[in-house]
């Protein structure tokens, strides 16, 4: 069935107010927040909910709205990628035009490129370039309020703060030991000019980034924008895709698994409190953490080897049981047969989303190859 929006007031007419369903929760899923949802009349009217058949199988138009707003998730990372590309582009031509003023000779601007608190500096500019353009363009194009996305309802408990906080405890232990383990890669919050250095410039910039803009860009696009756009029929599909595409952007092999579980913790803990600052301050807490154990190992050297290790497995087995328990405790919405058809076959068919692969894929293998031979 195929509906204008043209008909759709008279349609509405047509019905008695206890007939017309719930906009907040149209597939009556006790199991989703309802205050995080979006009305789903940005997909569709609500009288194509007046039948059964209806809520089964989704409409052509049904479809393609749902399918609008996957395709902006989609158009939205892709841009975010190409705009912080652009930026430390175009930051190494302006370095390499200073540095050519200052001195002609190439070795001084080498010399400048290989700074690691150049690099930090740049990314962070970048970082906050393109995440606060994609954002802004995003909550335009995608019908949100930047307002709904920081501000939830209901009080934060001590317990749910102690389980997300070991929690992802657990998952950057576990990241440790992937990150170490995998060749042709740095380590996950120091860079390895640090081990020389000892820079506290270089800690500071580092602290910045990872602690501070990172959290707080993912935050805004991941478990902000795109999250709010994959859960318009499911929240738990939601949770899911929008994980898989941060694990993705991260473009590194070693790093897919632990962002795709932090991330997962991260989505949850916003839909439960409808809010993404929860969710971003659990995971500036977690890399604080993380970086002050990778700190201290690197200017205590002779016992940083023996520091990972017992860090690493106090965090496995208490982060383990604390994970266990929150798995117990608040398990993923689930889905009702009428969200899996709005789901993953609509999102299939959403072209810009599923250039997002190749596009993350090709970008992973040039960083894998740029640290296999540079």
């Amino acid at each position: 069935m195929n509906y204008s929006e043209t008909n759709s007031e008279e349609l509405f007419d047509r019905f008695e107010e206890n007939e017309m369903p719930d906009e907040k929760d149209p597939f009556c899923n006790q199991t989703e927040n309802r205050s995080f949802r979006e009305s789903y009349s940005h997909v569709i009217p609500a009288f194509f909910f007046r039948t059964e058949k209806c809520r089964k199988k989704p409409s052509q138009y049904e479809r393609k709205r749902l399918r609008y707003f996957y395709n902006i998730t989609g158009t939205l990372l892709m841009a975010k990628l190409f705009i912080e590309a652009a930026s430390l582009l175009v930051f190494y031509i302006l370095m390499f035009l200073f540095a050519f003023a200052l001195n002609p000779n190439l070795n001084f601007y080498y010399s400048a490129l290989s700074d690691e608190t150049i690099k930090y500096a740049f990314r962070i500019i970048a970082v906050i370039v393109s995440s606060g353009a994609v954002f802004f363009a995003g909550c335009r194009f995608s019908e949100l309020r930047p307002a709904r996305l920081l501000k939830g309802k209901g009080t934060i408990k001590t317990g749910d703060v102690v389980l997300s906080f070991m929690t992802g405890m657990f998952v950057a232990a576990l990241a440790n030991i992937i990150t170490f383990s995998f060749p042709f890669s740095p380590t996950a919050y120091m860079p390895s000019a640090m081990y020389i250095e000892k820079d506290w410039t270089l800690v500071a910039a580092a602290a910045l980034c990872n602690c501070i803009v990172i959290p707080a860009a993912d935050g805004l696009i991941f478990r902000g924008l795109a999250l709010k756009n994959l859960s318009r029929a499911s929240q738990r599909f939601g949770i899911i895709t929008s994980s898989l595409l941060c694990a993705l952007a991260t473009c590194s092999l070693p790093a897919m698994l632990p962002a795709f579980l932090m991330s997962l913790l991260l989505c949850s803990i916003t839909v439960k409190y409808n809010s993404v600052i929860p969710s971003v301050l659990i995971h500036m807490a977690v890399n604080t953490s993380s970086m002050i154990i990778s700190v201290y190992s690197i200017f205590a050297w002779d016992q940083s080897e023996l520091l990972m290790r017992v860090w690493t497995i106090i965090t496995l087995v208490l982060g383990g049981v604390f994970t266990f328990i929150r798995l117990i405790r608040e398990p993923l919405p689930k889905n009702k047969p009428e969200q899996r058809r709005r789901a993953l076959p609509v999102l299939l068919t959403s072209a810009f989303v599923i250039l997002l692969f190749p596009l993350y894929a090709l970008t992973s293998l040039a960083k894998l190859l740029y640290f296999m031979y540079m």
